[in-house]
């Protein structure tokens, strides 16, 4: 058939469409690569970086929460920057520890030896911090603990706010795979309301705020201070525990802060099952620009928990410190301002949250695995009537996924243990991120 093809003026032509298709195609091709080069050029990589779990603070018991047996890390320092398997999902150290890059978040439990709890994110830090919280008083024994997980030396500056001035910048070297506890009352003498702004300057930092406080022998409690929310107009304090339902000689006590040199007039709104309000200790606050202020305020509620809206005509930082008297044991918790929340997985290593949610239109997904190693779901929705929900379990939680698709949403969680109380902002440790990589292009052979 192709041979008599061949002997007619046919396959001559048919050859000549299908070279002319070919060429048209190169062309097309040439024309796609010329256009748009940039995608010829490199591709994008998406990965999850390491995270940091804080040494023991406290002179207790620090209990890393990992993920699996199989997760690699390293203590901080070590002679050898290696990587090894955990072997172990509760993980005990007195050193800063790194975790390899993962999807999900551990958290650090210590427990003093008067029952004190205290927790907080492994988290690798932003640049720019706020820690709301501390004191620099005769009765604190408050410290930031600045760890350096690079290979390389890092620079921190800090500034300390306080009620009567803002302090000039401190700068802080930290060697290369190290980390570094300072006293607040170094940094702020005397001085018993601190806020902390934390610039990292070059390095892979990360930070830790540790708030104890001692009369003599006599232990007030300790908690973390977990970073806050960049300064806002609109500050959501998402969980906030009554104490006044559980403990004796309890208080609240809201610090705010508005940087620079500008007054600012402030609102606080109060979210609660009950309904809501606005205190009448935190109706109308004005506050000094550069000065730390502290407004001591006892709701009266039903409510377990609450959420706290803050609204200000600039922008503020915020936090509520939660103290008092729980089965004859001091205890006090800082309850921080949150981002709103992503979909995210958290180890809670056997306790028990009490999670807030606070936005409008709540809806929440919840899939759990208990102590017992029964996986468990719920849907968390709010009603129409206030802007609130809680997920609050009957049994210890190992681990929590969440996924909502309302960006507008803030959580907080609540642990409660007789005597210890504690919070954590709900919020990942670290977060998916994308690099681009070049593509090697056999054209530069011949260049």
């Amino acid at each position: 058939m192709i041979k008599k093809l061949r002997k007619t003026g046919l396959y001559k032509e048919l050859d000549h469409r299908v070279s002319a298709a070919l060429l048209i195609l190169v062309l097309i091709i040439a024309a796609i690569v010329l256009i748009r080069p940039d995608n010829s050029g490199t591709s994008s990589v998406k990965s999850y970086p390491a995270t940091v779990c804080p040494g023991n603070l406290g002179n207790s018991t620090s209990t890393s929460v990992l993920p699996s047996n199989d997760i690699l890390i390293r203590q901080i320092p070590t002679k050898k920057n290696l990587l090894t398997q955990s072997k172990a999902t509760f993980y005990l150290s007195n050193k800063p520890l790194l975790v390899d890059g993962n999807s999900e978040t551990s958290i650090n439990v210590t427990r003093s030896r008067s029952n004190a709890l205290a927790t907080v994110t492994c988290s690798i830090s932003g640049s720019d911090q706020w820690f709301v919280g501390g004191s620099g008083s005769v009765f604190s024994k408050s410290s930031i603990q600045v760890v350096n997980s690079g290979l390389s030396a890092s620079i921190v500056d800090l500034i300390v706010y306080t009620p009567k001035t803002v302090s000039q910048v401190i700068s802080i070297r930290i060697s290369k795979n190290s980390s570094k506890r300072i006293y607040l009352d170094t940094l702020a003498p005397g001085e018993n309301s601190v806020v902390i702004h934390s610039i990292t300057r070059s390095g892979r930092v990360t930070m830790f705020m540790f708030d104890q406080r001692q009369r003599g022998l006599q232990t007030l409690g300790s908690d973390f201070v977990s970073p806050g929310a960049d300064p806002a107009t609109k500050v959501i304090i998402p969980a906030i525990n009554n104490v006044s339902l559980t403990g004796r000689s309890t208080a609240h006590s809201l610090r705010i802060l508005a940087p620079g040199t500008v007054n600012a007039n402030v609102q606080a709104k109060l979210i609660s099952s009950d309904g809501t309000f606005s205190p009448i200790e935190l109706d109308d606050i004005y506050i000094k620009g550069g000065k730390v202020t502290d407004i001591t305020f006892k709701p009266v509620l039903e409510s377990k928990n609450f959420s706290l809206v803050i609204t200000a005509d600039r922008p503020i930082v915020a936090a509520v410190k939660s103290s008092g008297t729980f089965g004859g044991t001091n205890e006090f918790t800082w309850s921080t301002s949150s981002q709103p929340l992503k979909n995210m997985v958290m180890h809670f290593g056997g306790l028990r949250p009490e999670v807030v949610f606070q936005g409008k239109n709540i809806e929440v997904d919840v899939e759990w695995t208990a102590k017992n190693r029964k996986v468990y779901s719920k849907t968390i929705r709010g009603n129409k009537e206030n802007d609130i929900a809680t997920w609050s379990p009957k049994n210890g939680v190992l681990t929590a996924r969440f996924s909502t698709t309302n960006a507008k949403i803030y959580g907080g969680v609540i642990f409660k243990e007789s005597a210890g109380l504690s919070y954590l902002p709900l919020v990942a440790g670290a977060q998916l991120e994308s690099s681009a990589i070049p593509i090697s292009d056999a054209r530069i052979i011949s260049r």
